[in-house]
């Protein structure tokens, strides 16, 4: 319990048994509780499940039996803090992390009566020091502003950091594991957005993010899922600006591979199956990352 608010911690993690420590000790610094962290561990293949059991014996540890990637974890983390009776879940990636007064500074505007936040996160930081915030023309368009403490309304957030409201949860559900990974995060503030409820973020730039998930750039799978998730959201949402969101980008991104890519053949095919998935409503875990580089 802090500031009255019973708020569970959800992190999502697939390999990063190192990463995971580090998360979990700076959740713990917040003053959060181990009985109110929540991991969703994607069937790791590294040590993740027995530091877990072996070090950490009350905080609530759920190792599934494949990887459900990230839109599938958080869903899962988002299901277990709302049947659990939480106010609040707090989501993060096992790369990204809370630094000291990052939750406290949330505290504050958590009244949803009074500020009809719905879902909250603490903004990133790019490398010259701004706070980076989303907004959404089809596709996510980052402005960045000065760090401060003022809580600003935007269209888009993504989970790692983000703070949503069990009121949130009641009115439109989990992010929708079947995106597998990607889009997720914009097809929830959508949801949001139609149901009037406030998606803000606070560009204090109090969370630590690895970025460990793009250190090698995007591979060929990754591409995949971007390509048919934003696809298959303008379709689904019947959206001429998402549409062409999606088609710019999607030149760009190809020009690209054309012209200077790695693994040009397999990129291409990839992208050519996401958009026939994508107009066949073929959703979920159509390939395995663990299975390609």
């Amino acid at each position: 319990m802090l500031n009255n608010y019973k708020i569970s911690v959800v992190v999502v993690t697939f390999n990063r048994c190192d990463e995971l420590v580090k998360t979990i000790s700076a959740i713990q610094k917040q003053g959060v509780l181990d009985n109110d962290i929540i991991i969703i561990n994607n069937n790791s293949t590294d040590s993740t499940k027995q530091i877990l059991d072996s070090n950490y014996e009350d905080i609530l540890s759920v190792h599934l039996n494949e990887n459900i990637a990230s839109a599938g974890g958080f869903s899962k983390g988002m299901q277990l803090a709302f049947e659990r009776g939480y106010d609040w879940v707090w989501l993060f990636n096992d790369d990204s992390r809370p630094v000291d007064g990052s939750l406290q500074s949330m505290l504050e505007y958590l009244d949803t009566e009074k500020s009809q936040v719905g879902l909250l996160k603490i903004a990133n930081k790019d490398e010259n020091n701004k706070a980076v915030l989303l907004y959404w023309n089809g596709v996510r368009k980052p402005v960045y502003i000065d760090v401060s403490n003022d809580i600003i309304k935007t269209d888009l957030i993504t989970f790692d950091g983000c703070i949503i409201s069990k009121k949130t949860i009641e009115k439109i559900g989990y992010c929708d594991p079947l995106y597998f990974m990607g889009t997720y995060e914009f097809d929830y503030c959508l949801k949001a957005k139609d149901a009037g409820i406030g998606v803000y973020t606070l560009p204090n730039g109090l969370i630590e993010d690895g970025k460990l998930g793009g250190k090698d750039g995007t591979p060929p799978w990754r591409q995949y899922y971007n390509t048919r998730n934003h696809l298959w959201l303008a379709i689904d949402r019947k959206s001429i600006i998402i549409f062409k969101g999606w088609l710019i980008r999607e030149l760009k991104y190809t020009l690209s591979i054309i012209l200077s890519g790695d693994k040009k053949g397999t990129r291409l095919i990839f992208k050519l199956r996401a958009i026939r998935d994508a107009i066949l409503n073929k959703r979920g875990k159509r390939y395995d990352p663990i299975h390609y580089k």
